[in-house]
């Protein structure tokens, strides 16, 4: 939380003392904050790819975990896991644009600090088959597991825009911009999960198999890693792309109403003021 801060502190010092020289040179400032909702749903394929390779090393060495706590001469033999996904969330964001064309300016780069609060609800199918090395009779366990995994950022983006007529007291714009997570967002964000299943076979008694953890993702990556994982998927800061089309209402000399919708690593749309000055 103090790094955080810290980070705010710096931002924000560094914004007023550009400030007066930035205006001299004739261009001017509109300070701004947003509301958004997201969905990562429009990353389709990409995204549950993601969250299949982020869960399957977790929910496998789990249920293996278990299984072979009642039968240890059992090893696995073949693993397959199917995802499915929704999600939603929220972003609230605050920041500055500097039009260096002024007013009738239609260019402008912007600075914001973004706090994200991300929720996807993964649910899976796991099928597992496993052999004793001493009878080698086989079992199998075939379950579903159900997950949320809750992602919380503070993130730096930096944003170009295009205002379109922007004389026009209603006008069009389009925003292109990138940015990236701190790296608390790693200790910030956790995932809990919960499976059950039946294991089957003649190297078994039939029964029931269920468990649940819940981990923050750095504790999954470095889990991964020291299981010799060398492609884990999460890096150590969340990237963001950001590409927006948008409209713009003035509601006074200084103040406007905007609201966009576009990609933010995902779907977003979003609302906000802004006071130019």
């Amino acid at each position: 939380m103090r790094a955080r801060g810290l980070a705010l502190v710096y931002f924000v010092s560094a914004v007023l003392a550009a400030a007066p020289a930035l205006m001299a040179q004739g261009g001017h400032f509109e300070f701004g904050g947003h509301y958004g909702r997201w969905s990562l749903n429009i990353l389709g394929n990409t995204a549950e790819k993601l969250l299949n390779d982020t869960l399957d090393t977790e929910l496998r060495d789990r249920i293996l975990e278990n299984i072979q706590g009642d039968y240890p001469g059992l090893t696995l033999t073949a693993y397959e896991q199917n995802l499915s996904f929704d999600s939603s969330g929220d972003d609230f964001g605050a920041g500055f644009r500097w039009y260096p064309g002024g007013h009738r300016g239609s260019f402008s780069l912007g600075i914001s600090v973004e706090k994200n609060s991300f929720k996807v609800l993964p649910t899976a199918i796991a099928l597992m088959e496993l052999q004793d090395q001493g009878t080698l009779q086989t079992a199998t366990f075939d379950g579903t597991a159900d997950a949320t995994a809750i992602i919380k950022a503070m993130s730096f983006l930096v944003t170009l825009r295009w205002d379109i007529l922007p004389s026009l007291a209603i006008h069009p714009y389009i925003t292109l911009g990138g940015g990236i997570s701190t790296s608390r967002a790693l200790d910030d964000s956790s995932v809990a999960y919960s499976y059950s299943g039946q294991l089957t076979g003649g190297a078994v008694t039939s029964q029931t198999v269920a468990g649940s953890e819940t981990k923050t993702l750095r504790q999954l990556r470095d889990d991964a890693l020291a299981d010799g994982s060398t492609n884990f998927p999460i890096p150590n800061f969340i990237p963001y792309i950001q590409l927006n089309l948008g409209l713009k209402a003035r509601l006074t000399k200084m103040v406007h109403v905007l609201v966009d919708v576009g990609v933010f690593d995902g779907f977003m749309a979003s609302a906000g003021l802004a006071v130019r000055i």
